[in-house]
């Protein structure tokens, strides 16, 4: 019965015309507190609507504070730990990383959402950090088996472990040690055209791709967009990359385009 439930929920996350979706994660406030562009999340909500995202990464609070705008719109994907990662050499933030899971997977389904996601870094010179997130990445595969709800997870290496965390041979690495964990879906960094169809062909999930940071020049992140479908993307999960631009609902218009072309 609850394979019934994964399945009915992927149909909701991706379409059926083409297999894939357009994600909006809004979810940097439970990490980074009110960064620009998500200071007041009305806006973003109201492209949102208007362009006519799959779904959105979201933490529990904005949900239950706007669940009403999320009605009969995208299909929810409900972030479930958070981490200080980001954090990492700020003024606010700690020596080392530390991420904790916040909610259940059983409160996700109560609020309505239609997966779950969780953080999996590795290869950042801390074992500790590396042993929790998997840890708290199995219990929840687990869960999200037994509830019937779509787990992905964000797989990624991060802060100091390797010169360049994107490098391909570590992407396929994160990728595919969540794949045997149990993913259900797969949102990770962007590696290159060759390097990402590689990921997306040895991972044992579906791979979406992370936008990353505002890269300020619109053309340059359509083409991105492009080459990450052509290259065998699931998905886009664009969040910094788009709210915090001028015309949120036509940057979240063309990606739709190009996601679903």
């Amino acid at each position: 019965m609850t394979a019934i439930g994964k399945a009915r929920r992927m149909a909701r996350l991706f379409r059926k015309s083409s297999g894939r979706m357009l994600c909006l994660p809004i979810d940097h406030g439970m990490m980074v507190g009110p960064i620009p562009g998500l200071a007041d999340p009305g806006p973003v909500l109201d492209a949102m609507e208007a362009a006519g995202v799959d779904a959105v990464i979201v933490n529990p609070g904005m949900l239950m504070r706007h669940h009403k705008r999320f009605e009969g719109g995208p299909a929810i994907i409900l972030r479930l730990d958070q981490t200080t990662m980001w954090r990492t050499g700020s003024a606010t933030g700690y020596p080392d990383t530390h991420t904790r899971q916040l909610v259940t997977v059983e409160e996700a389904v109560q609020l309505g959402a239609e997966a779950v996601i969780t953080y999996l870094f590795t290869c950042n010179n801390d074992p500790a950090q590396e042993t929790e997130c998997f840890r708290i990445c199995a219990d929840v595969a687990r869960e999200a088996r037994r509830f019937g709800i779509v787990h992905f997870m964000e797989a990624m290496a991060a802060k100091g472990g390797f010169a360049n965390a994107e490098d391909p041979e570590i992407v396929a690495l994160n990728c595919r040690m969540a794949g045997e964990l149990g993913a259900d879906v797969l949102k990770t960094d962007w590696c290159g055209a060759e390097g990402f169809a590689k990921v997306a062909a040895q991972s044992l999930a579906p791979v979406a791709v992370a936008g990353g940071a505002s890269s300020g020049d619109e053309a340059a992140l359509f083409a991105f967009a492009g080459e990450a479908v052509a290259a065998g993307a699931a998905g886009l999960m664009f969040g910094r990359n788009v709210f915090q631009r001028a015309d949120i609902t036509g940057t979240l218009k063309e990606l739709v385009s190009i996601v679903h072309r």
